[in-house]
């Protein structure tokens, strides 16, 4: 695994002066990922933690994608998908609900 792969997707301009949900996703996704979670995203077997092939092009894609989750239509995709969720599942939304309240501190 190389020190030197930059989790950085593309548009970075866009960092400085669009959407904040943008620059969380980008600046998040860049500070916590030691090539951790990219190894497995891009690792076919969950059991081998060993696989360390990582390009710089592999992360410059996934970082470009979890930027994009963060502006209004990458918003709205995740709406999306957690409103097909909930309907497939609804105790979902109720144990969610009860996550919440708990982080929260209320009683529930």
């Amino acid at each position: 695994m190389s020190d030197d792969i930059k989790h950085i997707g593309n548009c970075q301009e866009r960092r400085n002066i669009w959407n904040p949900g943008e620059i969380v996703y980008a600046e998040e996704w860049e500070r916590v990922n030691n090539n951790q979670y990219l190894i497995l995203l891009l690792n076919q077997s969950t059991n081998d933690f060993f696989y360390n092939s990582i390009s710089q092009r592999d992360a410059f894609v996934a970082a470009t994608v979890i930027q994009w989750l963060g502006t209004n239509i990458g918003q709205g995709f995740i709406e999306k998908c957690q409103k097909k969720i909930e309907e497939k599942e609804p105790s979902i939304k109720i144990a969610q609900k009860a996550s919440i309240r708990l982080r929260k501190g209320i009683k529930l």
